[in-house]
């Protein structure tokens, strides 16, 4: 099997995955449109399925290659009617219109099925590519004006709906929908109809290729925007998995041009195909590492400002686990970008770094006034000669979920800067908020 039936086959099995998500995972008040949505799917799926096979198929097998065209032409016509159904299911005057494309559909599969020299007026299959001659009939010309007129009526219908639109989101979902769209099915007339009608039968392949991907990608606005809500894990991780095949699809596209236009060579050989899918699916398995990484280091490095975002992150996700404070300390000193971050918690202290401080002296800590309209403790008299000795620039109180003191941060110099600014507090206060949450909930995991 050559690349291009693999992808047409790899596709279609991802535009059925993404319909029965959203079979699947449609809220009770959005299913309407769910339907007619996993029904395209499914038509896209069995066109892009026999384009392939009958790509496929031998030289000697004329009876699969004349089932594979009649499935294909079949399926083609059911794609864009449910298409033109799904994009306009609000409308009463649609259904109206859907009622003639049903019955021209069934109209032109049946005699399509009975007899296909009516479309076709030679089939050709050879080692160097299987193709097709159109029939000059005027069942082939009430074919393409069909499939045009109905192109052209969801586009049509799809850019209305949108410019009706108010809601933000659904707009986004729509124009997305629009323009997938507009190009999938510009693609499809030209390359399924006009280029193979002058004879060049070997790019029939991208009709229903782009209309398959114009599909994931408005599966991906689904998602993206909420237009519906995923709420089982399995769901989720099925969306992740054809979201993440996509990209591995679109790469092989790109290899299989770059491949072509400098080696001259009509398909790579099997061992070259297998070897560059495996390195994508490496290269996908390892976006989430790669992500992690690249955002530790990010946050590790910008001295200059805080990437609060991973910050919250991280917190979150130790708020699940046993917590060492030495650690966490740690943590937040190199990430606050702090010279010294330090918990004061039942007496002892736990600090990202040994602090010469006496027993007295962080009792003397502990003892500062309760700090007024916020967490940031004042400093003053005694204690600030203390705190320049040991080089802190601020503490704060540590409060549970009642609004109750049961410890203290303290904060020491800024890495990079001469002096503590204002906006630094104002910066950390949201952190030691949650930080104070993971260490009371690591308090009561422990009790």
């Amino acid at each position: 099997m050559n690349l291009i039936a693999i992808l047409l086959m790899t596709v279609s099995v991802l535009t059925v995955l993404s319909g029965f998500t959203v079979l699947l995972g449609a809220q009770k008040g959005k299913r309407a449109p769910v339907v007619p949505y996993f029904l395209t799917t499914i038509a896209a799926a069995v066109w892009g399925i026999s384009m392939a096979l009958f790509i496929d198929t031998q030289p000697s097998d004329m009876t699969r290659a004349t089932t594979c065209l009649i499935v294909m032409y079949i399926s083609t016509l059911a794609d864009i009617a449910m298409l033109y159904w799904y994009v306009g299911w609000k409308k009463k005057s649609t259904w109206l219109v859907m009622g003639v494309v049903i019955l021209a559909t069934i109209w032109l599969s049946i005699s399509l099925a009975v007899d296909p020299s009516r479309m076709f007026a030679e089939i050709s299959l050879s080692s160097k590519g299987n193709s097709v001659t159109y029939a000059n009939t005027l069942y082939f010309l009430a074919y393409v004006l069909l499939c045009t007129a109905v192109i052209v009526g969801f586009i049509v219908t799809t850019w209305i709906e949108m410019r009706k639109e108010h809601h933000k989101r659904a707009r986004r979902g729509l124009q997305v929908l629009f323009y997938g769209l507009l190009i999938a099915g510009t693609l499809g007339i030209i390359f399924d109809f006009i280029v193979p009608y002058f004879g060049n039968y070997s790019l029939i392949w991208i009709g229903p290729l782009a209309s398959s991907l114009a599909i994931i990608l408005h599966y991906y606005a689904i998602l993206r925007y909420r237009l519906i809500v995923l709420s089982s894990s399995w769901l989720k991780t099925l969306s992740y998995a054809v979201l993440m095949s996509l990209g591995a699809m679109a790469y092989m596209v790109i290899f299989f041009i770059i491949f072509t236009a400098l080696f001259k060579i009509p398909n790579p050989s099997a061992s070259i195909v297998v070897l560059n899918f495996i390195m994508i699916v490496i290269v996908l398995l390892l976006v989430p590492v790669i992500n992690e990484a690249s955002a530790y280091v990010r946050s590790l490095i910008m001295v200059g400002q805080v990437d609060i975002a991973y910050i919250v992150k991280k917190l979150n996700r130790l708020a699940t686990q046993n917590v060492n404070l030495n650690e966490l300390a740690d943590f937040l000193a190199d990430h606050l970008h702090f010279d010294y971050i330090g918990f004061i918690v039942d007496g002892r202290l736990y600090g990202s770094k040994p602090l010469p401080i006496s027993a007295d002296e962080l009792d003397e800590i502990g003892m500062l006034e309760a700090a007024e309209g916020g967490i940031w403790q004042k400093i003053d008299g005694k204690n600030k000669k203390l705190f320049e000795r040991l080089n802190l620039k601020a503490v704060a109180e540590l409060r549970n979920a009642k609004g109750r003191s049961f410890g203290q941060i303290l904060v020491g110099k800024p890495v990079g800067k001469m002096s503590f600014e204002r906006k630094d507090l104002i910066q950390l206060e949201m952190i030691v908020n949650l930080v104070a949450s993971v260490i009371d909930s690591e308090k009561h995991l422990k009790a």
